[in-house]
């Protein structure tokens, strides 16, 4: 619109009508000298630039905060109790809130004893120190996250809620909101140049005439200005979502107590054998009771409960609204891009002439790395919580990323279904490689498999890890047999061909005679089961799966017999939920589907997802 007023206006004649009668007579000879003219095409190459400028910096941004989506994945699948670096406990003791004490009497051989109480900070600047703590950010994660997939008996009706916390991922939902955010500033709204027009005016008509050194201060100054700006923005809205963050016990021991159980990978283990007529080892397992420690007499306590947050404890001032937030961080955003756009035009008007202007220059753009990098993250990883808590659930958001648990459930079970497959046509791969099937063959085929795992998308890897992680009951890092054969018995399959093709699995990838399976190992399973004539052998694997599916042998299944038979694998999906998977992939209803049907089906679904 800039460009086609600019073209009327010369083509007219109207700008030469306007030049005389702000400049007097005319005195130019050319139509290339017309002041007015060239006026116009400076500022609409200066507003085309801006924007070029902004949405280069959105896509930076959004780049930068995937960063923070991976670390959301992190804290969403940390285990309560266990050994590995990346458990609860583990954390607790490396930050010297417990202490592990050998106790021979106790469970795992060592007791958890407090060390010190655990807080967010008792004030403002304590808070401040504490929130550069790894485990301050994961405890507060998992405590709103907590309440968002359990929300407090007065919010339940009031809020909206999560069907089956054990098919959602939390994680997914933020990272879509955080998209949104980034989105949002893009969208420059006529009250951001209103805003941008007299904040800057006074600014600039103030530098007119001043001396080259002279503005390139300025321009330091204001850019450096915008990340104090920024900083502090960050600091309040921090405070905020603290005031909405739930309290946790001040005894670590009853905090890893709360949230035992609660990872990705135990909630749907929860799903699948929690009202299954197994042992009352595995349902132990199933709460991660089996990989506790002694905790020193509070297991005797009763369990601890999230605390009210302290905003609906009497602490109800906010410094801003969300939406205030959000419209601030726009405006610096804005106003960043103003300010590189500035920096590009005065290098191409007036280069650096001195070494002060150089310096001065330099700083300037040293600026917008250490926000981009540094307080951007931060600052949106916080809107975008307090976007997101309490009475500002995004239903859309929450449907949405349900439908996607629940294609990640089917493509679960078709991983499942491979590694049976791969596991009974185990002597075809056997054929291949070392007729002795000796150490050194093995070591290196789940050497190479794992480095072709490593190129995958992460959303694959993730899907692997989900099913490892599962399995690893005890969260040591090791799988045993029986807990595969277990897994292929309640696909459907007899106890003998599982019991057989789970030792197959295992005898492929045992390179260090351990018979255990380790993440390691079933990486290389998981490439394998796919590396070879990845289509055929998908369709012989289902084809074998729609056999046991298909009871009455007609040669088709329908969505309830696919329910009973995804239920007898205790993946939770209900008749309603296959239905509209089916219908999103043919386009129609379909009340059951033929051998080819569940075969194209499965195919598509267990495409990986990218991450949007």
């Amino acid at each position: 619109f800039i460009g086609l007023l600019l073209f009327l206006t010369t083509r007219s004649g109207t700008a030469d009508s306007l030049a005389a009668f702000i400049y007097g007579v005319r005195d130019w000879s050319a139509e290339s000298e017309n002041p007015l003219a060239e006026t116009f095409e400076t500022v609409h190459i200066m507003i085309f630039l801006l924007l070029v400028v902004l949405l280069f910096q959105a896509g930076a941004i959004l780049v930068v905060t995937r960063q923070v989506s991976r670390r959301w994945g992190d804290y969403e699948s940390s285990r309560g109790f266990g050994m590995t670096p990346e458990s609860l406990e583990s954390k607790f003791v490396e930050a010297g809130y417990i202490e592990r004490v050998p106790n021979p009497a106790a469970p795992r051989g060592v007791d958890l004893i407090m060390t010190k109480p655990f807080d967010y900070g008792v004030d403002i600047w304590d808070r401040l120190q504490k929130r550069r703590s790894d485990l301050n950010k994961l405890i507060m994660y998992r405590a709103i996250r907590h309440e968002f997939l359990y929300p407090r008996r007065e919010h339940r009706k009031t809020t909206a809620s999560v069907r089956d916390p054990a098919l959602f991922s939390f994680e997914s939902y933020l990272e879509k909101r955080l998209g949104k955010t980034v989105l949002a500033l893009v969208e420059v709204s006529a009250s951001t140049w209103l805003i941008s027009i007299v904040a800057l005016a006074p600014i600039i008509y103030f530098c007119v005439g001043k001396p080259a050194v002279f503005i390139r201060g300025v321009q330091c100054l204001c850019a450096w200005f915008l990340v104090a700006c920024a900083a502090l923005l960050t600091v309040l809205l921090e405070e905020d979502t603290y005031k909405f963050t739930p309290q946790v016990p001040s005894d670590p021991r009853q905090t890893l107590r709360l949230f035992s159980g609660t990872s990705t990978q135990m909630l749907r283990r929860a799903s699948q054998y929690a009202k299954s007529s197994e042992g009352a080892a595995r349902i132990a397992g199933v709460n991660g009771k089996s990989s506790r420690p002694g905790l020193g007499g509070i297991e005797n306590q009763k369990k601890a409960l999230l605390i009210k947050p302290p905003f609906f404890n009497g602490d109800s001032q906010t410094f801003l609204s969300a939406l205030a937030y959000e419209q601030l961080f726009r405006l610096i955003s804005f106003f960043q891009a103003v300010s590189l756009t500035s920096l590009i035009v005065c290098f191409f008007n007036s280069p650096p002439q001195t070494l002060i202007e150089g310096v001065l220059y330099a700083l300037s753009w040293c600026e917008w790395p250490v926000m981009l990098f540094f307080v951007v993250p931060v600052l949106m990883r916080r809107l975008t919580f307090r976007n997101s808590i309490e009475g500002k659930k995004d239903v859309r958001t929450m449907r949405q990323v349900a439908g996607e648990g629940n294609r990640g459930l089917i493509r679960d079970f078709v991983v499942l279904v491979r590694l049976m497959g791969l596991g009974q046509r185990s002597h075809e791969l056997e054929a291949h490689h070392d007729p002795h099937h000796d150490r050194a063959s093995i070591i290196a085929k789940v050497d190479e498999h794992n480095a072709t795992f490593e190129l995958k998308s992460q959303s694959e890897q993730l899907e692997i890890w989900n099913i490892y992680a599962v399995w690893d009951v005890d969260n040591d890092g090791e799988v045993i047999l029986p807990e595969v054969v277990q897994t292929f018995q309640t696909m459907g399959f007899d106890k003998q061909i599982a019991e057989q093709s789970a030792t197959n699995l295992l005898r492929l990838v045992d390179e260090d005679g351990t018979n255990i399976f380790t993440w390691r190992k079933v990486k290389a399973l998981a490439v394998m089961a796919q590396s070879v004539k990845p289509t055929d052998s998908l369709d012989a694997d289902m084809t074998a799966f729609f056999d046991l599916v298909d009871i009455n042998g007609d040669g088709k299944v329908t969505a309830k017999e696919m329910t009973l038979a995804m239920r007898r694998m205790r993946i939770g999906l209900q008749t309603e939920d296959i239905a509209n998977l089916l219908y999103e992939h043919f386009r129609e209803a379909k009340l059951a589907v033929t051998r080819e049907e569940f075969c194209e089906w499965t195919r598509a679904m267990s495409s990986p997802v990218v991450v949007a």
